[in-house]
């Protein structure tokens, strides 16, 4: 039997109970669309528990979900926050420690908290196609509701520590593999997590604090412990290194005292400023990646035949990579030479792929095979969309042609029907689509359509974009005037990659020379006068979308944030006095936007405008 729905304060009920085969409990999260495990979520849950704690007719629990996803994990806005009254680590030691047993039926992905709730269960089932992580060093911290502690205590600290720093989830089959789960289904989780609960029930439950499975060979333990230290002795974000120390203290230490460590480790984090800016990133490029309201409320069109206009080596490599994604493209030059050298520019590129092994002599020729060309415009009738690739011939209106983007950027005059799709490199990387104010949307869902089935990371601007040509330009101005004021440009390069900038994540960063404060001041100060330009101009939709261009495209290092995330920490008062001095020989990169003077009159910062 279902129980009402709703909380006593009139709320939408976020876990849901259920009675079913005899004494099983089933407590149902329902925070949609992720479960994602907010103060609410938690409260519910721990006053569930406390209920079949204390009903005689309850004899085991099983811990499930009605959403595709088991749970995603902590809700991101309140990290950082002040601890509620029910933290996540409570709420697992309450699992953990409950006197009857409790059984997690993971019907799909358990990331995060969503996995250390998991862990405090007594027994786990998981769906075949379930997915496990614990990602947390991508914000610049650890798993702070016990995953340090039980994790290693089921698997050991070499596999632990490959799921926690290498941010990597496993699948269903590794996870039976390793022990992290006691069993895996293809369908029914939750039917096989009542089974399972109701053959545990009457017998003492077995908490992971008890359980020693990764444990018994301590001098492998330590093994993984020291390869780990040496490997991440330069990290450049120190959550990594915590994480194993907090790893060591679990074959060390009882589990009330590790779970204290990890506790104050995480507090230790938490609030850095590389945290703060790996949190914002996060969020930052997740939303910058949602489309428009308009755009978002509309079924993207399925594309089959994509027709390029024009010719050149960047015409090519997009046409590779979407026969590469299986979609049939047509080429149209109407230069016999430049159709040529467009053929051979793309029969090179497949052949490199061939070589390296990134792609089959099969899978190339059947990409060849959904090649067509011609030298007649007629060629464009038919296909779904029509790209203009950069230097095209102008192409003469006709009502009878597909829609038409151009794959170059848009000029802050352009058309305001114009569409843009500045193409990303590589599946996984950053494209823009830009558009004008009056763009069809049926025209920009077929852009985001192609973009996206190519697996491009699509971001949307207006006229004038995309965002980090915009920035680029900026960076170009402030190298300048450092370079007018005697830094010279090796110092200059220096100081940025010391502090990340054109760095990898992963390798130590080299040694700051003495300028750098005020090379990264400079640097910083135009990105961020640029970012509010843009938004001016509505080239930009809000100060994360600037973040979020500034980080996918290398532009600065995800732990700094953003240069508008910058702007907010450092203090639009202080750093508008900024640019008003360097205004005074740089008045193209610093003179300061009116946004920072609108902002400041309104007693508000960038994050505010983050709200749209």
């Amino acid at each position: 039997m279902t129980m009402d729905s709703k909380t006593a304060d009139g709320k939408t009920a976020l876990v849901l109970r259920e009675v079913q085969v005899g004494a099983v409990l089933v407590l149902i999260l329902s925070n949609r669309p992720v479960n994602a495990l907010s103060t609410q979520l938690r409260t519910e849950l721990a006053q569930a528990l406390a209920a079949a704690r204390d009903n005689p007719e309850v004899q085991a629990v099983v811990i499930a979900s009605d959403t595709p996803q088991f749970s995603a994990g902590a809700d991101m806005a309140e990290l950082g926050q002040s601890p509620p009254k029910t933290n996540l680590s409570a709420l697992c030691s309450v699992i953990e420690n409950f006197p009857k047993p409790v059984v997690a039926a993971m019907n799909g992905n358990a990331i995060g908290g969503g996995l250390e709730l998991a862990l405090a269960a007594h027994a786990r089932v998981a769906e075949s196609t379930a997915l496990m992580g614990l990602p947390e060093v991508n914000l610049g911290i650890l798993p702070g509701a016990g995953g340090t502690q039980r994790l290693p205590r089921l698997v050991g600290a070499g596999p632990a520590l490959q799921i926690m720093l290498e941010s990597q989830p496993v699948g269903a089959a590794k996870a039976l593999a390793i022990g992290l789960i006691d069993a895996v289904v293809e369908t029914g989780p939750q039917e096989a997590a009542i089974a399972m609960a109701a053959g545990l029930a009457g017998h003492p439950p077995r908490r992971t604090a008890d359980r020693s499975d990764g444990l018994r060979d301590p001098a492998a333990y330590r093994a993984a412990i020291l390869a780990r230290r040496k490997q991440f002795a330069s990290a450049r974000i120190g959550a990594a290194i915590r994480i194993i120390d907090c790893v060591e203290a679990a074959q060390l230490l009882p589990m009330d005292q590790g779970l204290a460590y990890e506790s104050a480790a995480f507090d230790d984090l938490v609030n850095t400023p590389a945290a703060r800016g790996l949190r914002h990133a996060f969020m930052a490029e997740r939303r910058a990646l949602f489309a428009p309201a308009d755009l978002a409320s509309q079924a993207l069109p399925t594309l089959n035949l994509v027709a390029v206009w024009g010719g050149g080596n960047r015409a090519g490599d997009v046409i590779v990579q979407a026969l590469g994604a299986g979609l049939r493209v047509m080429l149209v030059e109407p230069k016999r030479d430049v159709l040529v050298a467009t053929l051979e520019h793309i029969a090179a590129r497949q052949a490199a792929g061939v070589a390296e092994g990134r792609l089959t002599p099969a899978a190339r020729d059947a990409d060849w095979a959904r090649l067509g060309q011609s030298l007649d415009p007629a060629g464009l009738a038919g296909a779904d969309l029509i790209l203009l690739a950069p230097d095209a011939a102008a192409l003469a209106d006709d009502a009878n042609l597909p829609p038409m983007i151009t794959l170059a950027p848009l000029p802050p005059r352009a058309a305001a029907a114009a569409v843009a799709l500045i193409p990303a490199p590589a599946a996984g990387l950053a494209a823009d689509l830009c558009a004008g104010n009056a763009a069809p949307v049926a025209v920009r869902a077929m852009a985001l359509a192609f973009g996206r089935s190519l697996g491009w990371k699509v971001l949307f601007s207006g006229p004038g974009g995309p965002m980090d040509r915009r920035l680029r330009a900026a960076i170009a101005t402030a190298i300048t005037g450092l370079e007018a004021a005697g830094v010279d440009r090796s110092t200059i390069a220096a100081a940025l990659a010391s502090q990340g900038v054109g760095i990898s994540e992963s390798a130590p960063l080299p040694p700051a020379p003495p300028e750098t404060q005020d090379v990264l001041s400079a640097y910083l100060a135009a990105l961020a006068n640029m970012g509010a330009r843009m938004i001016t101009e509505g080239v930009a939709r809000r100060p994360a979308d600037v973040d979020a261009a500034a980080i996918f495209h290398g532009i600065v290092p995800r732990a700094n944030g953003g240069p508008m995330f910058w702007a907010d920490q450092r203090g639009l008062i202080v750093l508008r006095a900024d640019l008003r001095a360097r205004a005074t020989t740089g008045p193209q990169a610093y003179a300061p936007d009116s946004l920072f003077d609108q902002l400041i009159r309104d007693g508000v910062d960038f994050s505010s405008l983050n709200r749209k």
